[in-house]
């Protein structure tokens, strides 16, 4: 039996040890089993279009942020149980969240909860469908573009669909481009539509192609004569001009024939003048140029709608011969006449200009001054003539240019002879001629067309042809030349081809349309291209 000391002592001991205790649970380290956790599950929920197309970011309290979709679920595990912050970032502007963002989860111990997510999203943004449908026996072969208010340019087929998304609501300018001059688009170009957000608006083109020039029918000129240039002001009023001979002395006369749409007759006819080339602003403002064959000076005559008129100002001076070969204006009060002036060695250039007043002759281009055949512009301040230089030591085909303000050389190439030029524009001009080709002994001459983009010329593939004279067009895919081998060679924007050939050399060609071109030539040849 135990003392009454030792007893005390046993219970002193006791109660020391039970304080400790407390005081260990106390500061909470003494809890020997596990804490408890549960699991959260995330659900995104999306409705509406268009949805984030990046999907969001999901966070739980401070914890890493996370990638969810759209539609798709995230769980933890091993959360504390109790409460935590449940937030979503990364929504776009057009989609709204429900509810509180962010919200309070409360996960249980040893158990998972779901916390759904739901996001609308509504459209902010709509769509254009372009849609084409061409008609006609000749479609455009390399198809169209079009262009939604200021962006680029895009393809777009024959008969074909193309859809543009994401365009605020407002008004929106639709163009359709690249048709083909045989084509013709229906109803308004560009056009003018109404997008509303979350919608689709359809514009529809539609275009009638026609076969453009298909056959070529002689008409009744009602002359002999050789006829070097063609040129209308429509297809019911277009202008001819010839010479021929007559009488064993070499006298000559030259004639001016005129359609009106029904059948040819002549203007005028007289002796000793030669006419080389005809070209009018409008239907009384016309020209024809040539030179006096009993005399040193060159000709110019004008139609006023009523009659022919010479215009003086075109006599030679000491020691020249001077003639016109060829005249073109960007407008009225903007006409050239081009040709050459010889001095019994060399022909060098000659150029007039007339400025809504008088014809003035204007100084030689320098060192490089070519015998000019043709010319040509796209404006008053972008003008080509073409030419050969008399003084090169083999033949040389020149390009003049006119900027405005000078003329110079842009190009010069040997065994080079160009009669003709025309362009659609500024980066599309055409230049025929032929080229000289030595083969052993003998000389062969075949047809070539430069053409020139807007950064260099070049020469094209062509079918067999021989000296050509002449080259004029409606659009940059309805272009026609034509030659000595009374062949015509038409271009529809992509390659050249042979479409007749005639006994007879052809020297001039014009058109009012793809549809609508003539072609003249020796022995009053005049041949109709229709459809």
């Amino acid at each position: 039996m135990r003392s009454p000391r030792s007893l005390r002592l046993f219970a002193a001991r006791a109660v020391a040890v039970w304080a400790v205790s407390l005081s260990w649970l106390a500061c909470g380290d003494g809890d020997l089993t596990a804490p408890e956790t549960g699991r959260l599950t995330v659900t995104t929920s999306t409705t509406g279009s268009p949805e984030d197309p990046d999907g969001y970011i999901l966070r739980v309290d401070e914890g890493e942020l996370q990638p969810i979709g759209g539609n798709a679920a995230v769980t933890l595990d091993d959360l504390a149980s109790g409460d935590h912050l449940v937030q979503l970032t990364g929504i776009a502007d057009n989609c709204v969240l429900a509810g509180e963002n962010p919200r309070t989860v409360t996960v249980p111990a040893d158990g998972t909860v779901e916390s759904v997510l739901v996001i609308s999203c509504v459209a902010t943004l709509g769509s254009i469908t372009i849609t084409s449908s061409t008609t006609g026996p000749s479609t455009d072969l390399d198809g169209y573009t079009f262009r939604v208010d200021e962006t680029p340019e895009q393809s777009i087929g024959v008969s074909a669909s193309v859809t543009v998304t994401d365009l605020p609501p407002g008004s929106h300018t639709v163009a359709l481009g690249g048709v083909a001059a045989t084509c013709q688009v229906e109803g308004d170009n560009p056009r003018t539509v109404e997008v509303v957000a979350g919608a689709a608006v359809t514009v529809g083109f539609s275009i009638a192609c026609s076969a453009g020039v298909q056959q070529w029918t002689p008409m009744s000129s009602g002359s002999r004569a050789d006829l070097p240039d063609v040129w209308g002001s429509s297809g019911q009023d277009v202008f001819v001009v010839g010479e021929l001979p007559i009488d064993d002395d070499g006298v000559v006369a030259s004639v001016i024939l005129h359609y009106d749409g029904i059948q040819w007759s002549r203007q005028l006819r007289e002796t000793n003048l030669v006419l080389r080339a005809i070209w009018g602003s409008g239907p009384a403002d016309v020209y024809a140029v040539g030179l006096d064959f009993s005399s040193f000076d060159a000709r110019l005559l004008r139609y006023d709608g009523t009659q022919w008129s010479p215009v003086p100002g075109f006599t030679s001076g000491r020691f020249e011969q001077i003639a016109l070969e060829s005249v073109w204006g960007s407008a009225a009060d903007d006409v050239f006449a081009v040709g050459s002036t010889f001095d019994g060695q060399f022909e060098r250039s000659l150029i007039f200009h007339f400025d809504g007043s008088s014809w003035q002759r204007m100084p030689q281009p320098g060192p490089v001054a070519p015998a000019l055949a043709d010319v040509w512009g796209s404006a008053a301040d972008d003008v080509y003539a073409v030419g050969r230089d008399e003084e090169a030591e083999n033949t040389t085909a020149v390009i003049l240019r006119y900027d405005g303000a000078r003329w110079s050389p842009v190009v010069q190439q040997e065994n080079l002879v160009l009669n003709s030029v025309w362009g659609s524009s500024a980066s599309d001009v055409f230049a025929a001629g032929f080229r000289i080709e030595e083969r052993g002994e003998e000389f062969e001459v075949t047809g070539t067309i430069l053409h020139y983009d807007g950064v260099s010329w070049s020469p094209m593939p062509l079918p067999r042809a021989g000296v050509l004279h002449s080259i004029w067009g409606s659009s940059a895919t309805a272009v026609f030349a034509v030659g000595d081998d009374g062949g015509i060679l038409q271009y529809d924007g992509i390659r050249w081809t042979k479409t007749i050939e005639t006994d007879e050399a052809l020297l001039g060609v014009w058109s009012s349309s793809p549809s609508d071109a003539f072609a003249v030539g020796t022995g009053g040849t005049i041949l109709h291209g229709t459809p």
